[in-house]
């Protein structure tokens, strides 16, 4: 027989009992959906904490700290006075050697204080390599990132706005101390208007014990550009140049020092820093790079660790969810090899007149194999049809009602159901195969019948 007469009959018999098949097929209708739903469920929740990982920082970055460990025996310094530890500029060369690394760079951080107009602003600088601010992916929404060259140019935060203050409205009591408040809306473009800096935090205020006595120095800067909303870690801090930073700030410390009290002014590469950041080239090799800093002696940590751990802990959870599915399926797949056991018995003399006619033995396990699947096939593509619209209703009414119990708090752009298409066309496949499985004994039962006794059956 021809592959498309048996195709053909195939779908004859299924109509047959309509009832039956439409059961059968509901049933696998149900367990695609079940575990389509459930398994969409997960890869959401591991789509979301990616989104979130990402905005805390790049997944390619490793973040790298002195190693604390030994706090209590670390080095000390004259009259046994413990000294902080910090990163050596030869463990950040040992760094740039490792494989697949593309960019290092130790951070700076300070405090000053900016005068921008009426405005004066408590503001966490941090000096960093100018060529690495774009391999650790900084994006300027406005202006530019910083140039090699640059030495009073800073880029700042997205939300560095939040930082400036009126002192006027201070003095009334419409503001907290050093913070933004309710006041009048900040006339701020940090790209144009005339910037002043200093070390001194005390410059522009009037309270006790303010006047030091020295005039601060100030320093004009020009903000050169401001980076793009979105990530936590840069919205609140401002950018520079390290090597002029370190140059400015061991100037002021000169400054402030006793006179009889001699401070050498430290070079960049003299001075020891609390954080560096390096950039990996893919994600796939953060992990070896990360234990190789680790190796030199000091503490690595990145997004990419957190987010292996997160997986496996996701991977058992869609583990579960995709079980429970998978009992819906396996109730339909016992439907399924009922209801073709149920045709064999029905269809006994047909078996046998199909055997005594000349029917292969392979045609007849085709017949039965192919109804099977059929069924199977069928079903999966409704369920996945079916799978969709569950989706799309929990993206739409399950977030909103998430929202109006006050559980949906910034959901507005998250996704409870995420069905990607290789999902999708899976199961449709393993209905597919389910069904195949299933009719297998039936198909296997109906070729071992005896043509006579079958004829003769009523």
């Amino acid at each position: 027989m021809k592959i498309f007469d048996i195709i053909r009959m195939a779908l004859r018999n299924l109509f047959r009992s309509k009832v039956r098949t439409v059961l059968t097929v509901l049933g696998i209708v149900i367990g695609t959906t079940a575990i389509i739903i459930m398994l969409s469920l997960g890869i959401a929740i591991n789509v979301s904490y990616r989104e979130q990982m990402s905005r805390m920082g790049s997944l390619n970055v490793i973040n790298v700290h002195p190693n604390y460990e030994n706090i209590n025996t670390g080095k000390r310094g004259r009259n046994d006075v413990w000294v902080e530890p910090t990163i050596s500029q030869e463990e950040l060369d040992k760094i740039k050697q490792i494989p697949n690394v593309e960019a290092v760079t130790p951070f700076y951080q300070t405090s000053v204080k900016m005068e921008i107009g009426k405005y004066l602003g408590y503001v966490t600088i941090v000096g960093i390599e100018p060529d690495a601010m774009e391999a650790l992916e900084y994006k300027a929404a406005e202006g530019r990132l910083l140039n090699p060259d640059d030495k009073l140019q800073i880029v700042f935060g997205s939300n560095m706005k939040d930082q400036f203050y009126n002192p006027k409205e201070m003095r009334r009591g419409l503001v907290f101390y050093g913070y933004g408040g309710p006041g009048e809306e900040k006339d701020i473009n940090f790209l144009e208007d005339r910037i002043n800096m200093t070390f001194d935090m005390s410059y522009g205020e009037r309270y006790p014990g303010s006047q030091t006595g020295k005039k601060p120095k100030l320093y004009k800067v020009e903000g050169v550009g401001i980076l793009e909303e979105g990530n936590w870690e840069t919205a609140y801090q401002a950018y520079m140049n390290i090597h002029e930073l370190v140059k400015l700030d061991q100037e002021y410390k000169q400054q402030q020092a006793n006179p009889d009290q001699k401070i050498r002014r430290r070079k960049t590469e003299e001075v020891g820093f609390q954080q560096a950041k390096v950039k990996v080239n893919e994600i796939k090799n953060v992990l070896d790079v990360q234990e190789q800093i680790r190796a030199i002696g000091l503490n690595a940590w990145s997004m990419a660790e957190s987010l292996e751990s997160a997986n496996k802990t996701q991977a058992v959870m869609q583990g579960v969810l995709g079980g429970i599915g998978a009992i819906s399926l396996l109730v339909a797949a016992i439907g399924i090899a009922n209801t073709m056991i149920m045709a064999i018995y029905e269809r006994t003399k047909e078996i046998g007149i199909m055997k005594v006619i000349g029917a292969r033995i392979k045609d007849i396990r085709r017949l039965f194999l192919y109804e099977a699947s059929m069924i199977g096939f069928i079903g999966g593509v409704i369920g996945i049809a079916f799978s969709f619209g569950v989706s799309y209703f929990l993206n739409t009414v399950g977030v909103r009602f998430l929202g109006g119990m006050g559980m949906g708090m910034g959901m507005t752009d998250t996704k409870l159901s995420i069905i990607p298409v290789w999902l999708a066309l899976s199961g449709m496949i393993f209905s597919a195969l389910i069904g195949l499985i299933s009719g297998f004994f039936p198909a296997r039962k109906a070729t071992k019948l005896s043509a006579l006794s079958a004829i003769h059956t009523e």
